[in-house]
């Protein structure tokens, strides 16, 4: 059985068994993340997220399922079972708290702090990342807005936020998180303004492209257009309608 704390091996590092448990936690993460994105944990879905061949993901399925990580239906992919999932938060817990230190603390910019907590997270005992965790501020989210599980396995409510392709034209919102997989996205999106936290109106949308027009509020008359894709990516929440003014005397 897996644990979710880091083992002390005793064989060098790269040894199959160390390696299959990193890979193993990584594919939990994963299949995590598909689930709360509202995609099945199919073989193809999680082969696509993680760059590796159907055949190793049905491999990795099936070692999961007897370790009794996941429910494994051929054909149909995976579900996390109570004791994946508790795995697979600690993993996630793990990597944006690492995150949010490497973008509060070590200013790098967050287009490229995924990959380098992708090689972090395995070697931090819990001790070390409840440290972190303190030292941080206990942070909700991690620097793309996703939320930071507790040490006790509790994730912060997402369920009010909706895609910026919902968002009606003249209404204003506020970014609550952006895709953090897709190439490119996060430092086109910090060039425009439209990260974790800002608040923006929906000007107008085209009907036949379904691009979004918006413009950001602290960046006063700027306005920028994306396409569904990046419509798609960004996930924001709705804000106070602004107070009327009221009238002179």
């Amino acid at each position: 059985m897996l644990s979710t704390r880091v083992l002390v091996w005793s064989k060098p590092w790269g040894a199959p068994e160390q390696m299959a448990h990193l890979a193993a936690e990584d594919y939990l993460a994963d299949i995590y993340r598909l689930g709360m994105e509202g995609h099945n944990a199919t073989t193809g879905a999680v082969a696509e997220r993680r760059s590796v061949t159907p055949a190793s993901t049905t491999a990795m399925f099936k070692r999961l399922a007897r370790d009794g990580l996941v429910t494994y239906r051929e054909y149909e992919g995976v579900v996390l079972t109570d004791e994946g999932q508790r795995v697979a938060l600690a993993v996630l817990r793990r990597h944006r708290l690492v995150e949010r230190f490497l973008t509060d603390l070590l200013r790098l910019p967050w287009d490229q702090v995924d990959a380098i907590a992708d090689q972090m997270e395995h070697a931090l005992p819990d001790v070390v990342v409840d440290a972190l965790e303190a030292l941080l501020g206990s942070p909700f989210t991690c620097p793309h807005g996703y939320p930071i599980p507790d040490r006790d396995g509790n994730v912060p409510d997402t369920a009010a936020q909706r895609a910026l392709a919902d968002v009606p034209t003249g209404q204003r919102a506020r970014v609550a998180r952006v895709d953090e997989h897709v190439p490119g996205l996060l430092a086109h999106l910090e060039g425009l303004g439209v990260v974790p936290g800002a608040v923006l109106r929906v000007t107008r949308r085209g009907e036949i492209d379904e691009t979004v027009a918006l413009t950001v509020e602290d960046r006063p008359g700027e306005e920028h257009v994306v396409g569904p894709r990046i419509a798609r990516a960004v996930r924001v929440m709705g804000v106070r309608p602004e107070a009327a003014q009221a009238p002179e005397a």
